[in-house]
């Protein structure tokens, strides 16, 4: 994405109040799980030049509503939140992928797979702050990168994740996370109204193709 688009999208919700900016600014960041080509996203609101930890205390169920979405903290101090923000539907069809599923179990997550059981063991399994390896399997990273990041493999692309085999296109899945800021930012910039929600959840496969 065009870096004169994020900062002329920046420079416009700077002149909003401080839920306005909030929710335009975590909609940007939430967009690859809006749009569907993503499971789900970690998020970190503080209050720091913006309110966006009271913003999310206050209004957050706004957000989440408006696209469907579901969230559980992960931590939580006085200076803020750490969230794991994901789309229910697509966060289950990723994880019950039978290689993604297996990994958990030898991380000991729950064998009789339940989506909530699974979330709650990921959070245990946060300490300090220090994410475990296999937290990458929620986000949507593809099961080879995963392992190939904890076994220290070489790493051939370094993107929105480390790359560690050529298995799939991941040019096309990291232009895809692209292109869902794009067109949120489009949407506040030129007050469109295109569709957001799902609007890239029938390529999903190609993030899935390796894991099958």
């Amino acid at each position: 994405m065009a870096g004169n688009l994020l900062m002329s999208f920046l420079n416009k919700i700077e002149l909003l109040d401080e839920y306005e900016y909030a929710e335009n600014f975590i909609g940007c960041m939430l967009s690859p799980v809006i749009t569907g080509i993503k499971p789900a996203s970690t998020i970190t609101l503080k209050n720091c030049r913006r309110k966006l930890y009271n913003y999310w205390n206050e209004n957050g169920c706004n957000i989440l509503g408006r696209y469907n979405l579901e969230s559980i903290t992960l931590q939580e101090t006085e200076e803020g939140i750490v969230l794991l923000v994901y789309d229910r539907s697509n966060l289950s069809e990723h994880l019950r992928l039978e290689k993604n599923h297996k990994l958990l179990c030898e991380f000991g997550y729950n064998n009789n797979f339940q989506l909530e059981r699974c979330l709650n063991c990921l959070r245990e399994r946060i300490v300090n702050g220090s994410f475990p390896h296999e937290s990458g399997i929620f986000l949507g990273i593809p099961y080879e990168d995963v392992i190939g990041f904890i076994n220290g493999d070489k790493c051939l692309f370094n993107g929105y994740w480390k790359v560690y085999t050529n298995n799939y296109d991941h040019r096309e899945i990291f232009s895809l996370y692209d292109e869902s800021k794009k067109v949120y930012i489009l949407n506040i910039l030129e007050n469109r109204k295109n569709k957001v929600k799902n609007l890239y959840v029938n390529h999903k496969q190609l993030l899935y193709e390796c894991n099958s």
